[in-house]
């Protein structure tokens, strides 16, 4: 009871399959596992690293500090991944490409970074971890079903029963789109009530990003 109890969490939890958040690099880099996972970890290392700073930060910072402090801790991770990958992981530097930089404004990983600056060190690196897995699973399953049935192939291994039986549109954009709602309709109707504390949570995030945004500004001129 208790490892179906887990997976049914593993469901109802992910910011992916149930709010659609972080949707961008999910349907762009999840035509093969690796570079699924490689995104996944990534999202996972980030928000991990940044709910840590943030619940350091969080007693010290005013409240309306916390926003920007936030996006300028994120922002400055994600450049520093990126140079890294680049370094010493080119290939799949070049794999993931401008996804990667999408993660600077990634909900997932501001709205955990909201609450970590309101809690303990040791509650915001558990969420921010529980968070980031769901994440990176929700990608490997995509990745999973796209590479299997689109190229024949699992994390590069060819699989002879599917390789001439190869659909090649899901190797594309349409593709994406097919398995993402796909896995949003079975997700809808094994947990048809979504979190309202977690949508009331991500809807407070992307409302503090957007009265912090430039462009915010530009328009209230």
């Amino acid at each position: 009871m208790s490892e179906m109890k887990n997976v049914r969490s593993i469901v109802a939890e992910n910011p992916l399959l149930v709010l659609f958040l972080g949707a961008c690099p999910a349907l762009a880099v999840t035509t093969h596992v690796k570079s699924a996972l490689v995104m996944g970890i990534a999202v996972l290392a980030i928000m991990v690293v940044t709910n840590l700073l943030m619940a350091l930060l969080g007693k010290v910072l005013p409240t309306q500090a916390k926003l920007p402090a936030c996006a300028i801790i994120v922002a400055g991770l994600v450049s520093i991944l990126q140079m890294l990958m680049n370094a010493f992981l080119p290939e799949i530097y070049q794999m993931l490409g401008v996804y990667l930089a999408v993660t600077a404004v990634n909900l997932v990983v501001f709205n955990r970074a909201e609450a970590a600056g309101k809690s303990g060190i040791g509650t915001a690196l558990s969420d921010s971890f529980v968070t980031g897995v769901y994440f990176v699973i929700a990608l490997v399953i995509m990745g999973a079903v796209r590479e299997a049935f689109g190229f024949g192939t699992i994390a590069g291994t060819a699989i002879p029963v599917l390789e001439s039986h190869k659909i090649s549109l899901l190797t594309k954009a349409p593709g994406g789109f097919m398995v993402f709602s796909f896995l949003a309709a079975v997700i809808s109707k094994i947990c048809p009530a979504k979190n309202e504390a977690l949508c009331e949570g991500y809807t407070c995030a992307a409302a503090g990003i957007a009265a912090v945004s430039p462009l915010t500004e530009t328009e209230g001129e």
